[in-house]
């Protein structure tokens, strides 16, 4: 566009400038704003304070040049100016806000409104043009817009983590109660469509008698005051039916405290009825205590759920995730999750691979061992969710973990149990055929022993020793056989109890063991019965009276003569104790704990078998009761049986 730039007066524009002089004093006082006039051609007749201070010129450097001189080289090579007096002059007015130029050439961002003026015949006789510096203004928009940009990224990433979760419903309500957001896990659990639930007041998701009662109003109201409110109780879903559940509702407040809503998160514990209900009356117990925060932790708090970048770096973080691992999230965020994992795993690429198969499957699960941030080691559920966004574009992943450490523990003592019980079933079989395949051998032995006997004739008294021994081994192998065959008939024999005379059975045993009492001068009696009876199996009784008087007598102090007590007793929680104490050898403390096993004993120089006391210990817990013993070497030993008896 050719413009003539020449100098134009207010005069030689036909501008009365014979105006009152208050009214000029008025305009050139304003300094926010540049105020001036155009002739009908676009250049400048009047200048102001404000128009110096905006765009940097004096009046005399000014007036009398185009107007186009404050516009960027685009917008005149456009012919913006003139367009803007040819739309002021149809319309009336012009606005505009845009780029202008100062006089040192930097740009400010301008509000320009443009006014055609008229003398009284209706000949346009000039423009006025007032111009604001809005740059201010524009910056703060620009951030702002910058701002919101950048928060719409952020709760995009969060709304896609929030959505990946699929085992819980999480949702906003607005101050209101009305649902904001919805997720996968919410549409599972209630059953209802985003479209049909958002906007809607979250009371529907309780009883007719609740909503009467107000309750989730009540809810909103504690969550508002406290911060949270946490509930367990019968919630409804879309079709009518009910589950229990566990709800979370959190008061979420701005920088100013402007309360702007509220999360509410809840899970599903149908299943899990009855252990809630035991929680629930605790709970009701304790609702005012410090105690109700330690005994009920929130539900998210079980759980560590994070979000991962593409590449496997930390994202975000709850305090599950700070609960379960140790880490704040500040010294988490931004490092690669490999971090849970130990040596081994990441030197094979673990933590990498199950990125790939959550990628390539859609979920990946798993049970193993991660690691915390003090270096100890837990049994954790992993469940990795790759998210996409609506070009299907993989944003990351969602990272719930659950700390099963304890479940993991118990598996390990129940399989371990196992282990024991097969070993036991294992040593049954092998002392069952032991009693058993060996009695045909000892028979053959005895047979050839009573041959030999009868073949040497004369020189039988030559080794009549070497014979006595023979048949003493014979005798003590075939007493071993015996105890392993009363061993094994204990698993199969269930006699049905009764009422047993103590005394009268110890009279019965003295005369099996009349040889060994008369041999040592052992004293077997009976003293401070508390109890006469024993209701029992009698042949059961009998064997470990017999074996725990036996013992006694057997394993002797040869320095003395061997004395017998039995007594019983009555303890004040109703157990049944009968106490044989000897004044024999005594046990060493490092063999108490042992006695008790199959072929163990403490004195090996007095002849035994080893398995009467581990018969007596099999007896006693197949029957529910047990047996202890206190000893004291060279003093003598004293053996407690407890019997559990039935309430007559």
């Amino acid at each position: 566009m050719d413009m003539n730039l020449k100098p134009v007066t207010a005069s030689a524009a036909g501008i009365d400038t014979g105006g009152e002089e208050q009214y000029r004093i008025l305009i050139d006082s304003i300094t926010d704003y540049a105020i001036f006039l155009l002739n009908p051609e676009g250049y400048i007749s009047t200048w102001n304070t404000g128009a110096k201070q905006i765009k940097g010129y004096d009046a005399e450097e000014i007036i009398g040049k185009h107007f186009s001189i404050f516009y960027t080289k685009k917008d005149v090579a456009e012919n913006h100016p003139a367009a803007e007096l040819s739309k002021a002059i149809l319309e009336g007015k012009y606005t505009e806000e845009g780029w202008r130029v100062k006089k040192d050439g930097s740009v400010f961002w301008a509000n320009v409104v443009i006014t055609p003026v008229y003398n009284k015949d209706q000949q346009l006789i000039a423009f006025s043009k007032v111009t604001r510096d809005l740059s201010e203004r524009k910056k703060a928009e620009d951030d702002l817009y910058r701002a919101f940009e950048e928060l719409k990224e952020s709760e995009e990433r969060f709304r896609l983590l929030i959505e990946g979760v699929t085992d819980y419903a999480i949702f906003m309500l607005d101050p209101g109660g009305n649902v904001a957001t919805w997720n996968h896990g919410a549409r599972r659990m209630n059953g209802y469509e985003a479209h049909e639930i958002i906007g809607k007041y979250f009371s529907r998701f309780y009883s007719q008698e609740q909503v009467e009662e107000g309750f989730p109003d009540y809810e909103l109201r504690q969550a508002k005051e406290h911060g949270r409110f946490e509930d367990t109780g019968w919630r409804y879903r879309k079709d009518g039916s009910v589950f229990w559940a566990n709800t979370v509702i959190t008061a979420i407040f701005n920088e100013k405290n402007d309360l702007i809503g509220f999360s509410k998160i809840t899970r599903d514990l149908t299943e899990k009825l009855q252990m809630e209900q035991q929680l629930f009356r605790v709970n009701e117990e304790l609702r005012e205590s410090e105690e109700k925060s330690r005994l009920l932790i929130d539900g998210v708090k079980d759980y560590a759920i994070l979000m991962l970048n593409p590449e496997g770096i930390v994202m975000s973080w709850n305090e599950g995730a700070e609960r379960i691992k140790g880490y704040k999230s500040g010294e988490i965020i931004g490092r690669h999750f490999s971090a849970f994992y130990d040596r081994e795993s990441i030197s094979k690429g673990f933590p990498q691979y199950e990125l790939r198969k959550a990628q390539e499957v859609g979920r990946f699960e798993d049970e193993g061992w991660r690691i915390r941030k003090d270096g100890t080691a837990f049994w954790a559920n992993v469940v990795i969710t790759p998210i996409y966004n609506g070009k299907k574009r993989l944003l990351g992943y969602s990272k719930v973990t659950r700390d099963l450490t304890e479940r993991r523990r118990n598996e390990e003592l129940m399989h371990k149990n196992s282990e024991l019980i097969k070993i036991n079933n294992e040593l049954d079989n092998f002392v069952y055929a032991a009693s058993h395949d060996l009695k045909a051998p000892i028979t053959n032995l005895e047979g050839l022993l009573q041959a030999l006997e009868e073949d040497l004739e004369d020189d039988l008294q030559k080794h009549e020793v070497l014979l006595k021994h023979m048949n003493g081994a014979l005798g003590t192998l075939k007493n071993v056989i015996a105890d392993l065959s009363d061993v094994t008939k204990l698993k199969h024999e269930h006699e049905a109890p009764e009422d047993v005379q103590i005394r009268d059975m110890l009279e019965d045993i003295k005369i099996s063991l009349q040889p060994y009492i008369e041999h040592t001068g052992a004293v077997v009696q009976c003293k401070d019965m508390a109890f006469e009876t024993l209701r029992y199996s009698r042949k059961n009784l009998r064997s470990i009276l017999f074996n725990l008087v036996s013992n006694a007598i057997k394993y002797s102090n040869p320095d003395r003569s061997p004395i017998v007590k039995i007594s019983t007793t009555i303890t004040e929680s109703g157990v049944y104790e009968l106490s044989v104490q000897d004044n024999g050898l005594g046990l060493a403390p490092s063999q108490i704990g042992k006695i008790f096993s199959l072929f163990k004993r403490a004195h090996d120089h007095v002849e035994g078998s080893g398995i009467g006391l581990y018969l007596v210990k099999r007896i006693l817990d197949n029957s529910g009761d047990s047996i202890s013993v206190e000893s004291e070497e060279a003093v003598g030993s004293r053996f407690i049986v407890r019997f559990h008896q039935a309430k007559k």
